[in-house]
């Protein structure tokens, strides 16, 4: 999948792939939605792909207000590297496991409305070159890797379990 080139295609992209996501787990059997996947990864159910997404877009969301108001947010969080991801995702998933599906599912719907009203709020500018002094690159690639293309992610991991 192409990276987006405009504010225009990263926000459309996004919403095709939430539709998308949404769209499949809605047209699951109640017993697929929750059932246990047997694998040795990370995520081991729809909940904790959910759950998962949901916490990136809070970590992007933070990372914008702090970028906004001019200050450098720690990448990818307080306390993390980006070599420390695994642990990370790992923290992500141990929190995923005291959620229900459904209550996953509406973290998620609300925090992806409120990264998209977000992410409309920013100038092409702001975000496809390097306009924030705290960072020297663009931050399309942050926006783009906890929406549109962890998106599709989700869908492929999903997609291989269900087969």
């Amino acid at each position: 999948m192409d990276k987006p080139t405009t504010k225009h295609a990263l926000l459309a992209s996004s919403q095709r792939g939430f539709d998308e996501l949404m769209g499949m787990i809605e047209q699951l059997s109640a017993k697929d939605r929750v059932k246990e996947w047997k694998t040795l990864e990370r995520d081991k159910n729809i909940r904790d792909v959910i759950y998962h997404l949901y916490a990136w877009h809070e970590l992007m969301r933070t990372w914008l207000h702090i970028l906004l108001e001019g200050g450098k947010p720690e990448l990818p969080k307080r306390g993390y590297t980006w070599d420390d991801l695994d642990m990370l995702n790992h923290e992500i998933w141990l929190d995923a496991q005291k959620h229900p599906l459904m209550d996953a599912l509406e973290l998620f719907e609300n925090s992806y409305q409120t990264c998209l009203e977000e992410v409309q709020t920013l100038s092409e500018e702001q975000i496809f070159t390097p306009y924030f002094k705290a960072l020297n690159h663009p931050i399309i690639g942050l926006l783009d890797g906890c929406m549109s293309d962890h998106y599709q992610w989700a869908l492929g991991l999903i997609k291989s379990h269900l087969s």
